[in-house]
């Protein structure tokens, strides 16, 4: 069987070092099945990216069947639902909208629930849960520098998920 291994991260927005990671990460597993997954469904083929589908999309679609999910570095740990959200928002859209609720966080949480589709916290750090079949956890050089400071949900939710991974390595000392 040709178990897929699903590259998660931040590479479904315009941001080269991130759309980076998954060519490393594909170069690194040849010869293997990659499905390329973000938060949102996006085409960045024509910038030197992939094309990417939602991971909740892809959850769906392998059903009961196994697959390996790794966690493609990046600065994900401590990327909060209301910044991965902004972050898949259109700039100009998103320079409005940080402005109207910066001083709101229950509205942002609301807001980023409406556009992931989740209430989690920690939406880079994907949950076992998600799947229905047999899945093998990986976080590959990942980074969550500003961990400790963190929102105290986002830190507990975070490092949940790192302990239920099958592996785990960071990308600096900090971390």
């Amino acid at each position: 069987m040709d178990t897929p291994v699903i590259l998660f991260g931040a590479f479904d927005r315009h941001n080269l070092g991130d759309m980076l990671f998954p060519h490393v990460a594909a170069a690194l597993l040849p010869g293997r099945r990659h499905v390329f997954a973000g938060l949102a469904q996006r085409d960045l083929r024509p910038w030197g990216g992939h094309a990417v589908e939602a991971l909740p999309a892809v959850a769906a679609a392998l059903g009961e069947r196994p697959a390996t999910l790794i966690h493609v570095g990046g600065e994900i740990l401590t990327c909060d639902a209301w910044q991965a959200a902004v972050m898949l928002t259109p700039p100009d859209e998103a320079r409005r909208l940080v402005a109207r609720l910066d001083a709101r966080p229950r509205e942002q949480r609301e807001w980023a629930r409406r556009i992931l589709g989740s209430a989690v916290r920690a939406p880079y750090a994907a949950a076992r849960e998600m799947f229905r079949g047999p899945l093998r956890i990986a976080y590959s050089a990942v980074g969550g520098v500003e961990l400790q400071a963190s929102d105290p949900a986002l830190r507990r939710e975070v490092l949940a998920r790192l302990a239920d991974a099958d592996y785990l390595s960071v990308r600096d000392r900090q971390t």
